[in-house]
């Protein structure tokens, strides 16, 4: 039963196994007239322990699972499979320890016309164009450190690891480019991006290049949207 909080059930029931051979074979070697009480008794202890050892560790397991379900559930969006905004807030309150690593830039990216798509053809398309974002973005976390949140309703935050400028654009429009190119039941969209560098900034709260960010993606929608745009002292839209 001890066992049964520090190993695998398979090894557990073997030690046991192995235990209960060598004290028969011992009894009745030593002590022959004894040996067939002592075997019972070992024998239905031995079962028990098992029995009770091995409930123990799958309890112990739907625990574990348990937990991690929910906490899956508290820090991801339904809908998208991406972290949320919860998640994201709490990433941004870690951002301010010293050992976290800090992003050295922010994407914001916004659903171009997403409104417009869901008066013409429905929420439930609507959740479709969202869900399938969320497949692309899901797909860009494999080749590139990024983090994807979802900020609320059409628009997403991105958190970048390890990039200098140029790269964040070329990620950007990378990211652009497959959205545009994924068909969503016959239909398209757009997306318009605002990158935030940081860099080597010394940062006090990532909120305010969080609003850099986002003041760059709506300067992209004015400029004619399915743009990004650099967050600069003066704006450069590419």
């Amino acid at each position: 039963m001890p066992l049964g909080f520090i190993d695998r059930p398979a090894r557990m029931n073997l030690f046991v196994a192995f235990w209960l051979t060598v004290h028969t074979i011992l009894a009745f070697y030593l002590k022959p007239q004894y040996a067939l009480d002592d075997t019972i008794n070992c024998l239905c202890f031995a079962i028990l322990g098992c029995f009770i050892g091995n409930i123990m560790v799958w309890v112990r397991l739907d625990g574990y699972e348990v937990y991690r379900l929910l906490t899956i559930e508290k820090e991801t969006d339904v809908l998208t499979g991406l972290f949320n905004r919860r998640k994201l807030f709490e990433t941004l309150a870690d951002l301010e320890t010293t050992g976290a690593e800090k992003p050295s830039g922010i994407l914001m990216i916004d659903i171009d016309h997403f409104k417009d798509f869901n008066d013409s053809y429905g929420h439930a398309a609507g959740d479709k164009c969202l869900s399938r974002l969320g497949e692309v973005l899901t797909k860009f976390t494999q080749n590139f450190r990024l983090n994807f949140y979802r900020y609320g309703g059409e628009e997403f935050v991105a958190m970048a690891y390890g990039y200098d400028e140029k790269e964040l654009l070329s990620i950007a429009e990378s990211l652009l480019i497959s959205v545009q190119s994924t068909d969503i039941d016959g239909h398209h969209t757009t997306v318009s991006i605002g990158v935030a560098y940081c860099g080597d900034e010394q940062v006090q709260n990532y909120e305010n290049i969080i609003d850099r960010a986002d003041k760059a993606t709506y300067a992209a929608k004015r400029a004619g949207r399915n743009k990004v745009c650099i967050e600069q002292n003066e704006m450069q839209v590419k």
